[in-house]
């Protein structure tokens, strides 16, 4: 990455949409679930379950807010405007996380998500 400032704002910018997410607090999301999803977004769920763009949308539209805890949350620059995020989620169904953001114009969006029951 960048300098200590640069990955500081990349990291914390990354955490509060990643909680947004968990949280699912679409209002607080640039443009919504559909700003921030990717086009082309996929997830592997928990269970193993494939969903699409479309499916996760529907899905996150029915979703009630929730409170989540994030652990351990770290960013990786895999390529110029393309960021790896790991960390983990505590509660009632604990799980490791992952996701690829991709920035695309001036806003970073989630190209794909896995999180893997612990």
């Amino acid at each position: 990455m960048g300098s200590t400032s640069d990955d500081d704002t990349l990291r914390a910018d990354l955490l509060r949409l990643e909680l947004a997410l968990a949280e699912r607090r679409g209002a607080d999301l640039p443009g919504g679930y559909p700003g921030v999803l990717h086009d082309a977004f996929r997830e592997t769920g928990a269970s193993g379950r494939g969903w699409t763009r479309d499916e996760m949308l529907v899905a996150l539209a029915a979703a009630q807010l929730s409170e989540v805890a994030i652990r351990g949350f770290e960013v990786q620059v895999l390529a110029d405007g393309v960021v790896l995020a790991t960390y983990e989620t505590l509660g009632v169904r604990p799980a490791r996380r992952a996701s690829i953001w991709v920035l695309d114009g001036s806003r970073w969006r989630i190209r794909y998500h896995q999180g893997t029951l612990l």
